[in-house]
């Protein structure tokens, strides 16, 4: 038979709990949190829980129990129940000593993380000219997003400029990514062309001259920021030995550049303008082994529109479409797209008098 003293015991212990329960109800709040609502609270140094006086929040914004809020309910059964003050003390105590046993528990150093094991591929040189425009952030925004995916990348971005663009350089601080931010504007001879210029090329030379000065190993692509790439093209790219080739679609008036595949071999190739071209392909359309491009020291773009991807790959020599390695599937699947995003026209100058004081200041730094 239990005790009378025990029993009441027993019953204001259930009340508590129930009074308890209740209260994270209506907060929204599971039970099962209980023990996490008297961990420090992650938005001060020493924790909300420390500071008497404070409300004390769970990270969802919620209070947590305190010992107070524990006094609150003992002493709202005791006086639905006529508990005598010692008992009451004591629920009190028990109570305490439990949350803060299991707050102790919480509030002890976590075991730090494992660290994460080094990439055991060969890198990935991703070459990519650029310029500033309107659609400059957005285009190297979207490609970043790919290149995040991408296991031991190195994204070279080489500005047609004399010094970086600032919102390049924050961009590509806040990918996580490593990169190098260079420039190197076109020779001014060329700016002054009438007609097709060579956009790109002095870019293109420079993160050449960068790898052979700094790399041994990997293989390099040469990715336009105005493209789409899926993610496997660069899976299969690391396969390269020498120079790889592979389709890209929406691609001149046929939609398509590509080398031709019959019985599983290299016959030729297929693209909107050969214009006797040796190499037909696109830009987009190859990789080349590092290993491969230090053995070749004169290897080099030409200046020559239309004709970039052509003198490269000429340049690579000794080295014929014969010996092109043949991926995505032995040319069967479209990895990589001529997007091209809609020009746009330039931002019309802010009204200063009118906008000086507002966030279109900011905004419009961003929109060239």
């Amino acid at each position: 038979m239990m005790k009378p003293s025990i029993k009441m015991g027993v019953v204001a212990l259930i009340g508590v709990c129930v009074v308890l329960y209740q209260y994270h109800l209506s907060n929204f709040v599971r039970f099962s949190q209980l023990r996490d609502f008297n961990s420090p609270d992650p938005a001060s140094p020493d924790g909300a829980a420390n500071i008497p006086g404070s409300e004390m929040y769970d990270y969802n914004g919620l209070r947590r129990i305190s010992e107070e809020m524990i006094r609150a309910a003992v002493r709202t059964v005791q006086n639905s129940n006529g508990l005598s003050p010692e008992l009451t003390n004591h629920l009190v105590q028990e109570l305490s000593a439990q949350l803060n046993k299991q707050n102790a528990t919480k509030s002890e150093k976590p075991s730090p993380l494992p660290a994460k094991k080094k990439s055991t591929l060969d890198p990935l040189y991703i070459i990519t000219p650029t310029y500033k425009r309107s659609e400059q952030i957005a285009e190297l925004t979207r490609m970043s997003h790919t290149l995040m995916l991408v296991e031991n990348v190195h994204w070279l971005v080489i500005e047609d400029a004399k010094v970086p663009t600032e919102q390049v350089t924050k961009l590509l601080k806040r990918t996580g990514i490593k990169f190098e931010h260079l420039v190197a504007p076109m020779p001014n001879k060329f700016k002054s062309t009438k007609g097709a210029k060579p956009r790109g090329v002095s870019n293109r030379n420079h993160g050449l001259r960068w790898i052979r000065a700094n790399a041994t190993s990997g293989v390099f692509y040469f990715a336009d920021d105005d493209n789409t790439y899926d993610i496997d093209l660069f899976n299969e790219i690391r396969r390269t030995q020498k120079v790889s080739m592979f389709p890209v679609g929406l691609c001149t008036k046929f939609g398509l550049s590509t080398p031709i595949v019959k019985d599983g071999k290299f016959a030729g190739f297929y693209d909107g303008w050969v214009a006797g071209r040796q190499f037909p392909v696109d830009m987009a359309g190859f990789a080349v082994s590092v290993k491969f491009l230090l053995q070749r020291p004169k290897a080099i773009m030409p200046y020559r529109a239309g004709y970039e991807e052509d003198g490269f790959l000429r340049s690579l020599a000794p080295f014929n479409a014969a010996e092109v390695e043949l991926l995505a599937d032995n040319c069967t699947r479209v990895l990589a797209w001529h997007t091209q995003t809609k020009k746009n026209e330039p931002s019309a100058p802010l009204n200063m008098k009118l906008y000086n004081a507002t966030n279109l200041v900011d905004l419009k730094q961003q929109i060239i």
